[in-house]
């Protein structure tokens, strides 16, 4: 109890630091949201427990999803449909939206059911939870995400303002307009890192499985420029900077979608990380969301869905 109550102390001088993080962390961090001081309901109707780790509910997803259900207006809603993005031009957040634990997601990630880990070089189980990903008390990356996702001793950094950068931070209190503008889709730009992180469980992609010409690779490359193989036209360069025409969301246009998220090596700030340029880099993230999407497989464009749409995404690149 004694290093319990000095851990709690802790954090909380902690509170005063610079906002070093995304949330739960530094200035940002409250104990008082998550955990109970004594481990009993302390007349608190809002709580049942005593719970582990004097938690106020049963289970970590239960605890994250008691705020990010959409039923708090002031956090972001991490959970299939999210209405609150719908005021803004993508109307999604960045890392898309999951579904209640325990549902089985064909559309992105599923937690709280013990799955198959899929690309992965040695099969195994894992069941996913908020903090398979996130740190709860945050830590210096992006999104508090954890540091070695895979548990195989990885110390990945994501660090704002190296890797990613954004426009707008997140209201300290909390407010539904900050968190709107912090976490929508268009508030971001992609760096360096994204694909290395997530290919520490899906391992099978660490690496680019080169091929014989004409072709250059045996499978969907990652961290590959589009402008990388000039000679050959594999790709487009010239319409992807454009941003017009085919697979780009456009009057008229039937295959369209909008511009899908890319790296941008060398950006140096928000504006030059959302610069489409012929240097653009293709990554996990360019089609795939964090948490899931509308679409199978968390596509950000409807690729299995086969509809008018089907190759929005690759033509934006391609223009085949």
């Amino acid at each position: 109890m004694k290093l319990l109550a000095a851990t709690i102390i802790g954090l909380l001088l902690l509170t005063g630091l610079p906002f070093a993080g995304d949330w739960h962390t530094a200035g940002s961090l409250d104990c008082r949201e998550c955990h109970l001081q004594h481990g009993s309901n302390q007349r608190d109707p809002t709580v049942e427990g005593a719970y582990s780790f004097l938690l106020r509910k049963s289970s970590i997803n239960e605890l994250c999803m008691s705020c990010h259900d959409g039923t708090d207006p002031t956090a972001p809603d991490v959970m299939a449909p999210t209405p609150m993005y719908s005021s803004t031009p993508s109307e999604e957040s960045a890392a898309g939206a999951l579904l209640f634990p325990g549902i089985l997601n064909p559309n992105g990630h599923t937690i709280g059911i013990a799955l198959s880990i899929p690309l992965q070089q040695v099969p195994a189980q894992k069941e996913l939870t908020c903090v398979s990903c996130h740190s709860a008390h945050g830590n210096g990356n992006y999104r508090n995400l954890v540091t070695d996702p895979a548990g195989t001793g990885a110390n990945l950094e994501i660090v704002l303002g190296t890797n990613v950068f954004v426009e707008n931070r997140p209201d300290i209190p909390p407010t539904s307009s900050g968190s709107i503008a912090a976490y929508n889709r268009d508030n971001v730009g992609y760096v360096s890192g994204m694909s290395e992180w997530c290919v520490t469980c899906h391992d099978q992609l660490s690496t680019n499985s080169f091929a014989s010409a004409p072709a250059h690779f045996n499978a969907h490359p990652s961290n590959e420029a589009l402008d990388a193989y000039p000679a050959d036209g594999h790709t487009d360069p010239a319409h992807w900077v454009a941003g017009t025409g085919e697979g780009f969301a456009a009057i008229g246009q039937s295959v369209a979608s909008p511009r899908v998220p890319f790296l941008a090596p060398g950006a140096t700030d928000f504006p030059t990380s959302r610069a489409a340029t012929a240097t653009s880099r293709v990554a996990c993230l360019s089609c795939h969301k964090a948490h899931g999407s509308n679409y199978r497989k968390g596509m950000v464009w409807p690729y299995l869905e086969e509809n008018d749409n089907t190759l929005a995404g690759c033509q934006q690149c391609h223009n085949k």
